[in-house]
C-alpha cells in the first residue's frame, strides 16, 4: 500500500473506532471507559506504521518516542499552563460573574485535599500543584494514544504530502474526531452540539499548528502529550472552580473566543515558521 492510500485507511480507520466505540459507551452507559477513545489513534497509528508501511515505530524515522530536546518537556506543559490561566482571566474580565468565593468554598471541600483549618487560598494551591504537577504525568499513557496518532502519524504525512496545508488538514480531522464526545458526552459546550464542532474544530486546527511546531522543535512525543495534558487538565481543573451557569461556552475557556483569539497568532508564527522541506 502506498504511503497516501495508507493515510487515507488510517483517517477511516480511526475515526470509524472511536465513533463506533464512543456508541457502545454511550448506549452501553459505559462512560467511564470514553477516556479510553484517547487510545484509538495511538493503536491505528501504530498499526499503518508497522504493519502497513512496514516502517520502525522507534528510532529517528519512527512516530517520536524519544525524549528529544529535554527542554521541551518542561516549556511544553508550561505553555498550556499559562495559556488556560490567562484565558480564564480575561474571561473573568469580561464576566466577573464567572468565579465567586461561595463556589470556590464549595468546590474545595468536595476535593480529598481539603484540609480543615486551611485557608481557602492554600486549599486551593495545594490541590492545584498536586492535580497540575502529578495527573499530566499520571495519565501521561492516554495523552500518548492522542499524540503518537496526530503528531506523530497523522500529520508528518500530511505535510510529506500537501506541504503546510497539511498541517490545517489534520486540524480538521482532529477536530471531526472529537464529534463522539461533544455529541455524547456534552464535551466543552454543552448542549450546543452543532456550533460546538465548528469551534472545536476552529481550535484543533490552531492548537494542531501549535503542538506539530513544538513535536518538530523537540522531537519528542513525550513533550507534546505533557503540553496536551497540561492544556486539558488545568483547564478542566480552572472550569471546575467555575459557575457553571456564568460559563458562556463559545466566549469563556481555551474553546471559546478568548481563548481561540489568542491561539491565532501563536498559529500563524508556528505556521510560518514550520520548515517543510526536511523530513519530519
Amino acid at each position: 500500500m502506498n504511503n497516501n492510500r495508507a493515510v487515507f485507511f488510517f483517517i477511516i480507520l480511526t475515526i470509524l473506532l472511536t465513533f463506533s466505540s464512543a456508541t457502545l459507551f454511550y448506549y452501553f452507559e459505559l462512560d467511564m471507559l470514553s477516556p479510553f477513545l484517547m487510545l484509538i489513534p495511538l493503536i491505528t497509528g501504530l498499526f499503518i506504521q508497522k504493519a502497513v508501511l512496514k516502517r520502525p515505530i522507534f528510532g529517528h524515522s519512527g512516530l517520536g518516542f524519544r525524549l528529544g530536546k529535554k527542554r521541551f518537556l518542561i516549556w511544553a506543559p508550561l505553555f498550556s499552563f499559562l495559556f488556560m490561566v490567562i484565558v480564564y482571566g480575561i474571561s473573568f474580565v469580561l464576566n466577573p460573574s464567572l468565579f465567586s468565593i461561595d463556589q470556590a468554598n464549595t468546590v474545595i471541600q468536595d476535593l480529598v485535599t481539603y484540609k480543615v483549618g486551611s485557608s481557602l487560598l492554600m486549599n486551593i494551591l495545594i490541590a492545584a500543584l498536586l492535580q497540575l504537577l502529578l495527573a499530566p504525568i499520571l495519565n501521561i499513557l492516554i495523552f500518548i494514544g492522542e499524540e503518537v496518532g496526530w503528531r506523530g502519524f497523522l500529520y508528518p504525512n500530511l505535510v510529506s504530502m500537501y506541504g503546510k496545508k497539511g498541517l490545517i488538514y489534520g486540524g480538521i480531522i482532529w477536530g471531526v474526531w472529537h464529534a463522539p464526545m461533544i455529541y455524547f458526552y456534552d464535551l466543552n459546550f454543552g448542549k450546543n452540539h452543532h456550533l460546538g464542532l465548528v469551534f472545536m474544530t476552529i481550535f484543533c486546527i490552531l492548537a494542531g499548528i501549535i503542538l506539530q511546531y513544538v513535536f518538530e522543535k523537540s522531537k519528542s512525543i513525550y513533550s507534546v502529550a505533557l503540553m496536551h495534558g497540561m492544556l486539558n487538565i488545568s483547564g478542566t481543573f480552572i472550569f471546575y472552580f467555575s459557575v457553571t451557569e456564568e460559563h458562556r461556552y463559545f466566549i469563556d475557556g481555551g474553546t471559546g473566543i478568548v481563548g481561540l483569539l489568542i491561539l491565532l497568532p501563536i498559529a500563524i508564527m508556528c505556521y510560518r515558521r514550520f520548515p517543510v522541506n526536511q523530513k519530519i
